[in-house]
């Protein structure tokens, strides 16, 4: 099964303050970007496309970073794009981010902010209990989602435990 992922690389494009060009996808083929009549094709190729074209550092400095920032984005296509497997994504991206700031590396790269984008909807739809089960996901998220650069004109998800005291509250 192949994802629409078109507004990830669009909100990509837009933290990137870059023009995302013309990108269309079909059941069958691969997306393509388009601008000034020049092509690029798949998720990861568009990806690092919009970061060589912004002159960012987001890709990663090192090889193994670089190489680290690809699979996280192919994870992202692959996996996490998939509503079905959401529970699964977000027990895996816990453990991943017990110990970690970020994805890769201690820094921001593509890799979080693709996968911020592609979660956004799940993260917005997650219940207050999972949110809290899935502690490490809901602090990166919250950390990204800070930046109003990167939210964007995304819904700024409540994260909030006050929240949960309101509606299940202590018995004594």
């Amino acid at each position: 099964m192949v994802v629409n992922a078109v507004k990830p690389l669009n909100q990509l494009a837009s933290f990137l303050k870059l023009q995302a060009g013309k990108i269309t996808f079909s059941e069958n083929t691969l997306p393509t970007r388009v601008v000034n009549k020049n092509s690029t094709f798949g998720y990861i190729n568009i990806v690092i496309d919009l970061i060589k074209q912004a002159n960012s550092n987001l890709e990663g400095c090192t090889d193994l970073e670089k190489a680290e920032v690809r699979q996280w984005i192919e994870y992202a296509i692959l996996y996490a794009a998939h509503s079905e497997l959401s529970h699964q994504v977000l027990r895996e991206l816990n453990a991943v981010l017990a110990t970690r700031t970020y994805l890769v590396s201690h820094r921001l790269t593509a890799a979080d902010l693709f996968l911020y984008y592609i979660l956004q909807p799940t993260m917005e739809n997650l219940a207050i209990l999972d949110k809290e089960r899935f502690v490490h996901v809901s602090r990166w998220f919250d950390n990204l989602q800070q930046d109003s650069s990167i939210r964007q004109s995304n819904k700024l998800v409540n994260f909030s435990t006050l929240y949960l005291a309101s509606v299940a509250p202590a018995r004594h």
